[in-house]
């Protein structure tokens, strides 16, 4: 076995000629340098990594043409210097669809670097389990475009995933996405400057807490959508003790995108979402919505080109618990209205204050005989509150909370099991 490995040495030394390799009883470590480095360099020390290497970056600015890939491996960690310090450009990529994506991967560990100016998505995990990113960057430092990367950090049909400590600004569909995933955490994240801060899309068992999400269109967002083949149907999600403060960034996300309908001015918005409890959330100068709760069905009244399709698709939000956050705003509303927020500011209010609460008014079939209790409120300050009633086009709107003063069980703590910090 010792002659296997020091064979196996010899070859990732004649094909990685810019890295420095540490032997370790923990596994390889692979060093670059930004002036002992090229695409193929690193590329290739992610396809030789074995079980339990590592790949490091040393401080400084690395610039790559191609996507980086990194498949079926356990045990691994790729880490930088520090988000601030270890640099990782990918403006000038030419080709493949994210700068880093890993498959397939078990126990898998990013850390302390940047990815700066996506040209595609910025790091995406497929097919995986038990990953971390802590410390991670994903930046644009051009201004907004649709033409931005749609996902900074996009972990999706994985399990045991934690994102914690990362930052990401200038994303056209959402910063952080988790999609189609379960036992999720997102946690002391700095999102700003992005269609979508936080999106957590059709996963099970999900916590996201202790963020702050600012300057996005949307803050956090909750969202069931149709036709999702691993996970038709998202629950059990906690979102508290975040900051969520003046998310009122123009839309910028492509026509067509689900979240281009995210009206901008939005604090946290649940769209078809079941077993959501939201609570000691500051939420600040968000003055088209500060927490909105729609059915899938507002989408299709509003837009007729809009259809679920898919029977396994549950279209209505049930069983939410929004209690004891503070919600404040300002008589300032956002000064690039998109569709949505025309329509809630001019259409449904007119002259009237927008309310800090929105409930559609959609009725989950679960709740037919008493629809007060599958959307509790409470506890929220002096918190505004409208059922706007869509399905009436907004002709029964009412601003009473007093029929959804209820309580749901507290939803249980969400445990990952992923690479220790």
């Amino acid at each position: 076995m010792k002659h296997h490995i020091i064979a196996l040495s010899s070859v990732v030394l004649f094909f990685l000629p810019a890295c420095k390799k540490d032997n370790s009883s923990s596994g390889k470590r692979y060093f670059f340098t930004p002036t002992t480095y090229s695409d193929a360099d690193v590329q290739q020390a992610l396809i030789e990594m074995e079980n339990g290497d590592t790949i490091y970056f040393q401080s400084g600015n690395y610039t790559f043409t191609s996507m980086l890939s990194v498949d079926g491996k356990k045990n691994i960690v790729i880490t930088g210097e520090g988000r601030n310090n270890t640099i990782l450009s990918f403006d000038g990529q030419l080709t493949g669809a994210q700068s880093i994506i890993g498959t397939g991967l078990t126990f898998a560990l990013f850390k302390d670097f940047t990815i700066k100016d996506p040209n595609g998505d910025g790091i995406k995990i497929k097919d995986s389990d038990g990953v971390t990113f802590l410390r991670v960057g994903v930046t644009h430092t051009n201004p907004v475009d649709s033409t931005n990367a749609g996902y900074g950090l996009y972990p999706v049909t994985s399990k045991n995933i934690l994102i914690d400590d990362c930052y990401v600004t200038g994303a056209s569909d959402a910063g952080i996405y988790v999609g189609q995933s379960e036992q999720v955490i997102v946690r002391n994240c700095l999102v700003e400057g992005n269609v979508a801060g936080i999106e957590i899309e059709n996963c099970i068992q999900a916590d996201v807490y202790n963020n702050t999400a600012q300057f996005n269109t949307g803050g956090i967002l909750v969202f069931d959508l149709p036709n999702a083949p691993v996970i038709p149907n998202g629950s059990i999600c906690r979102v508290y003790n975040n900051t969520i403060h003046k998310n009122d960034l123009k839309n910028f996300a492509p026509s067509g995108n689900i979240v281009a309908n995210v009206p901008v001015g939005t604090g946290i918005m649940l769209l078809a979402a079941k077993k959501v409890e939201i609570f000691n959330n500051t939420i600040t100068q968000n003055n088209i919505m500060g927490i909105g709760i729609v059915s899938f069905r507002t989408l299709e009244t509003l837009d007729a080109s809009l259809n679920a399709g898919n029977t396994a698709y549950v279209k209505y939000c049930k069983e939410i618990h929004i209690h004891d956050n503070s919600i404040m705003r300002s008589s300032d509303y956002p000064a690039e209205l998109n569709a949505m927020a025309t329509i809630i500011k001019e259409v449904i209010f007119d002259s009237l204050e927008v309310t800090d609460i929105l409930y559609d008014g959609f009725v989950h079939p679960d709740f037919t005989s008493d629809p007060t209790k599958g959307i509790c409120i409470q506890n929220n300050g002096s918190a505004t509150f409208a059922n706007v009633g869509v399905a009436t086009l907004f002709q029964n709107m009412s601003t009473d909370p007093s029929p959804h003063n209820c309580s749901q069980p507290a939803l249980p703590e969400t445990t990952v099991f992923a690479p220790a910090i």
